[in-house]
C-alpha cells in the first residue's frame, strides 16, 4: 500500500487507543483512503491491459503487412 495510507491507519490505530470517538472517525477517513486508492489502482490496471492488447494486435497487423511484403519481392 502506499505510504499516506499506512500512517492514515497508525493514526487511526493510535486514535482508537487514546481518544476512541476520534479514532472512529479517522478510522472511516482511513477505509475511505484505502478504498479509493483501490479502485484508482484498479482502473490503472484495466487501463493498462488495453493497451496492451492494442499493442499485441498492432504487432499482429505489422507482422502480417511485413509477410506480405515478403510474399510481393519472392514473386
Amino acid at each position: 500500500m502506499k505510504n499516506p495510507i499506512v500512517r492514515a491507519w497508525i493514526i487511526t490505530l493510535i486514535c482508537f487507543i487514546f481518544i476512541w470517538p476520534l479514532g472512529l472517525i479517522a478510522a472511516c477517513i482511513s477505509l475511505y483512503m484505502t478504498i479509493r486508492s483501490l479502485l484508482v489502482d484498479i482502473k490503472k490496471q484495466a487501463a493498462m491491459e488495453k493497451e496492451v492488447e492494442m499493442v499485441r494486435k498492432s504487432n499482429e497487423i505489422l507482422l502480417h503487412l511485413i509477410q506480405d511484403e515478403h510474399r510481393e519481392e519472392d514473386r
